[in-house]
């Protein structure tokens, strides 16, 4: 019997390459890890629309889903909710009021779409002039919001239902002085994100005690395990907090240092099928 029961599993930069896409290792492996005893759990700052994407990619479906850096967790065998932490209106306004003090715009994320105002199509912009692949802005459950008004009227239509907010800026030290703004109100869980080796970032913002390891824990006591029968895979500051929760915590090798530091493990880059590579070695040796 393999040691670890829940393998969870990050996207962007572990499960998926370069190119957004599982790759057929990654995805052999997944199954095999299954077929051993393990339930698979994508663990994203994604919502439920975009993570069931990449599910689809997989040989066999995930078991469960833990959305939005950890604010609510889903069987996706049939659908049922076992947790919700997300941003209550209060939380939501003040990051507005932040917004307004930097002349920024937030993205606000449901579980099925991602509202974003001008500073993520200019975020967007210069990730494309930089090479590099991004979402199209015009996908499906993309959501423009062009002006104050709007912005008003999502926030009563969607109360109670924002998940996490992103704020971006094409300033790195704007973003430094809007996490340390945040930071003071006390109120929320911050995961900056540095991109290029600092020229860009981003800071994803949840209620206060609202990550990935926090949801990550619920659902391994819905099913009634410990943390340390849990193994997880990672590659940026939003994993962190899963890293160290877990029995075994896997690093990336394309992840940053700091993040390498945390972790117990490292495995192979995103390039080079890490996620196969942990699972062969932690896993399935001697299962199989």
């Amino acid at each position: 019997m393999a040691k670890y029961k829940l393998l969870a599993l990050d996207l962007d930069g572990t499960l998926l390459d370069p190119s957004s896409r599982v790759s057929k290792e990654n995805a052999r492996a997944v199954r095999l890890a299954q077929q051993a005893g393990v339930q698979i759990v994508l663990c994203t700052g994604r919502n439920w629309k975009e993570t069931r994407v990449f599910n689809r990619q997989l040989e066999a479906p995930a078991d469960w889903v833990v959305i939005s850096n950890g604010a609510a967790a889903e069987c996706l065998a049939d659908g049922s909710q076992i947790t919700f932490d997300g941003l209550d209106r209060q939380m939501c306004d003040t990051i507005f009021e932040i917004c307004a003090q930097f002349d920024t715009d937030p993205c606000l994320y449901t579980g099925e779409s991602l509202y974003y105002g001008r500073e993520f199509l200019r975020f967007l912009q210069e990730i494309r002039r930089r090479g590099s692949t991004a979402l199209e802005e015009t996908v499906d459950g993309y959501i423009f919001i062009d002006s104050p008004e709007k912005w008003e009227e999502l926030l009563r239509r969607e109360d109670g239902r924002i998940l996490k907010a992103i704020l971006h800026s094409l300033d790195p030290k704007q973003v430094d002085r809007l996490i340390d703004t945040l930071e003071q109100t006390g109120q929320f869980e911050l995961a900056p994100s540095i991109m290029y080796g600092g020229a860009l970032k981003n800071v994803e913002i949840n209620r206060k005690g609202v990550h990935k390891g926090s949801g990550l824990a619920q659902l391994a006591a819905q099913l009634g395990l410990g943390m340390d029968a849990v193994m997880a895979i990672g590659d940026s500051d939003n994993d962190l907090s899963m890293l160290r929760m877990a029995g075994l915590g896997v690093a990336m090798a394309n992840a940053a240092p700091h993040i390498q530091q945390a972790a117990d493990v490292c495995t192979g880059s995103n390039v080079e099928d890490g996620v196969a590579q942990a699972i062969y070695r932690y896993i399935l040796e001697g299962n199989t």
